[in-house]
């Protein structure tokens, strides 16, 4: 271990004595301190939070990435072509430990970086939000709202199954059904009809959710339940609704009366005296709007109850945390790339794997279609089928790096929960980075790394 945390020493000086770490924290300080001074919010502090937290964090982010990458690939790649790395070579140290010390002067001086940039926007951010400079309508709304962290309660989903399957069938009965189209997509495109009819609220109607809550419940604090809806009236203002908020066995219930705008998000608090009790909590919207109109929600997103989880300073370490692992990984995949290929190569691989990794989404869409390409040729079927078995390859790859950003889940006030990071790490640091330094070791102790100049 001491000659891998001599070589990270290394790695370290040379940074400093080269002057890149202080161009680089230039750099980031100019992006955590100029974004706020120069990017107008739209006046609420929701969209404050969005400049300090996602914008200029998320700038300081980029930026370390991007350079994470680079002086991964230049780690040993350059030392390799230059050959600097017969001094090290000449010493008794495993070629594996050239990468372990690389990647961990890396990781420390990211964590060095981090820290500094979450420390200067976190004193900006307090300072802006003191109660000097805000009025009470905006510290009710930074306590409530963003001044914590809540967990995100998902309602019980509906089955649908037997429904869908009728339908289906009468269809059929009917000669309705599509000769060309495959059945796995006539049984989705009835579902997500069943579901739309399920999830909303005819004019007087009404329409129930139903939570499991946890076993410690809300702890005595108040939740706030989040929902979007649309209207079947597109010229409609603003709708009004009634909530009925109960355990399932308890005798009251709690009811909150309001008008939204179609198409907005909304929310609003529930006291914790409507979460106590057994059972199940039911959410019920009754549609008591004078004109009528029909009510939909979107299954997925339409309904959400966020418990209180923990307080935002420590929901704000977990996404510096969640943020030194990424760039714990994209410095693995740097040094592995500078490892096998030279400078301009591992650079080249490397940005087209985080374009990749950018791009998951698509590529997961992409794996699940059965025909991607739709023109016809003598060639089309060999392409379809290459590229279907290529983008399943790259989602099974792709896919377990895939998550949430830990700052839209901070700016929105979602907890950064302790099975997430600890999903993170293993994923990216003992699984991938993993692979990766087992891979350069199995390389690296192959590599000629002593031929004569020509």
């Amino acid at each position: 271990m001491k000659r891998v945390l001599a070589i990270a020493g290394i790695a370290i000086r040379n940074a400093v004595r080269s002057r890149i770490v202080i161009i680089l924290l230039a750099m980031l300080m100019l992006a955590v301190i100029g974004i706020p001074l120069s990017v107008k919010g739209d006046g609420t502090m929701q969209g404050h939070v969005q400049i300090l937290l996602r914008y200029s964090l998320g700038a300081a982010a980029l930026i370390l990435s991007l350079s994470t990458l680079w002086a991964g690939c230049a780690a040993v790649s350059l030392e390799i072509q230059h050959r600097r790395i017969h001094l090290v070579l000449s010493k008794p140290v495993h070629r594996w430990q050239i990468w372990l010390g690389d990647w961990l002067g890396l990781v420390m001086l990211n964590a060095a970086l981090l820290a500094v940039c979450g420390a200067v926007t976190y004193g900006l951010f307090r300072w802006t939000t003191r109660d000097e400079a805000l009025t009470p309508e905006q510290r009710m709304q930074l306590r409530a709202e963003i001044l914590i962290a809540r967990h995100r309660v998902q309602p019980l989903p509906v089955n649908v199954d037997d429904e869908v399957r009728r339908e289906f069938d009468r269809l059929a009965n009917q000669g309705q059904i599509p000769q060309d189209m495959p059945e796995s997509q006539i049984l989705e495109a009835i579902r997500q009809g069943v579901l739309r009819r399920t999830y909303s609220a005819d004019p007087g109607g009404r329409h129930q959710w139903r939570f499991q809550l946890p076993d410690s419940g809300a702890n005595g604090h108040p939740a706030v339940l989040r929902f979007r809806m649309s209207s079947s009236d597109l010229g409609s203002d603003r709708i009004r609704g009634l909530w009925r908020i109960a355990r399932e066995n308890a005798p009251m219930h709690y009811e909150y009366a309001e008008e939204s705008a179609p198409l907005g998000i909304h929310s609003f608090e529930v006291p914790a005296r409507a979460l106590e009790g057994d059972g199940v909590l039911i959410v019920e919207y009754g549609n008591v709007n004078e004109m009528p109109v029909t009510v939909l929600f979107d299954p997925e997103e339409g309904l959400q109850l966020l418990l209180h989880g923990t307080t935002f300073a420590m929901n704000y370490a977990r996404a510096l945390l969640a943020l030194w692992l990424q760039l714990s990984f994209l410095a693995a995949l740097g040094v592995t790339m500078g490892s096998l290929f030279s400078m301009p190569v591992a650079s080249f691989i490397a940005i087209c794997v985080v374009v990749l990794l950018q791009a998951a989404g698509y590529i997961e869409s992409l794996a699940r279609e059965p025909q991607i390409l739709l023109s016809s040729g003598p060639t089309t079927p060999f392409w379809n089928a290459f590229l279907s078995v290529f983008f399943k390859i790259a989602h099974r790859v792709l896919g377990p790096l895939r998550g949430p950003d830990p700052l839209d889940l901070l700016a929105e006030g979602l907890l950064i929960t302790n099975r997430w990071l600890a999903t993170v790490f293993a994923v990216r640091l003992l699984l991938y980075a993993g692979g990766l330094a087992l891979l350069s070791a199995w390389i690296l102790n192959r590599r000629e790394m002593a031929l004569p100049s020509t």
